[in-house]
């Protein structure tokens, strides 16, 4: 769920001697607004709380300059500092209190998973909810299940979340797989036992086929691994 604000200005002017609360408001909810992912905006609520007043400036032309120190989560409670200046000239800085409470669709099982699990179209589905709230690693999409299975087992009904899953191990423990031993440009296959499970890049112990010697390999492929001697 992506809705983490950069620390950049946002600006807006305007042409009157009087900054209206709600033109401030207005600013403020377009600056959260702009920094929520895409999918997030339509039913995001914003709610303020405190910091907003009409302010009456000396020019005849005023801006609204919304420029957080640091990064901001987008929902939740949280403050923004806020600047109103005329003729670049600065009128008068505040402080906005608000909470925006955000909504969408969150993957749920249909059914308890268990460890080590892959994940079918039939034993997830989609469910509306406010995400205010919610772990930041929520899955919102099918997208993100992708060469993934559970690292443990999820109850029917929870929500999916990123931290539950783990990538599919390309190679499994017990099963054969093709050694390749690199020296130099001289390249060797054999066949060997995996003894762990490995994803892809992974350091695995493997034993050679008719033979107690083990030996650490990375994983580079469907059931292949290699190891680079000097």
């Amino acid at each position: 769920m992506s809705c983490i604000c950069g620390i950049a200005s946002f600006i807006f002017f305007g042409w009157t001697n009087i900054v209206d609360a709600t033109e401030i408001k207005d600013a403020v909810s377009a600056f959260v607004i702009s920094r929520l992912d895409s999918t997030l905006r339509r039913d995001a609520v914003i709610e303020f709380r405190s910091g907003l007043e009409s302010v009456k400036v000396s020019g005849s032309d005023h801006a609204i300059r919304i420029e957080p120190q640091e990064e901001i989560k987008m929902r939740g409670a949280f403050c923004l500092p806020v600047e109103i200046s005329s003729d670049g000239k600065v009128e008068r800085r505040m402080v906005v209190s608000l909470k925006v409470r955000l909504f969408g669709q969150v993957l749920v099982c249909s059914r308890q998973l268990d460890r080590h699990a892959s994940i079918a179209d039939g034993d997830i589905a989609s469910r509306y909810a406010e995400l205010t709230s919610l772990p930041d690693d929520i899955i919102l999409n099918k997208e993100q299940l992708a060469g993934k299975r559970t690292s443990r087992i999820i109850g029917e009904g929870s929500i999916l979340k990123e931290s539950s899953l783990e990538l599919m191990p390309l190679v499994f423990r017990g099963e054969s797989v093709t050694l390749l031993v690199r020296a130099g440009k001289v390249k060797v296959s054999m066949q060997a036992t995996a003894k762990d499970d490995g994803v892809f890049g992974s350091l695995i112990e493997v034993q050679k086929i008719d033979s107690h010697e083990r030996i650490k390999a990375v994983v580079i492929d469907d059931h292949t691994v290699q190891v680079t001697t000097e």
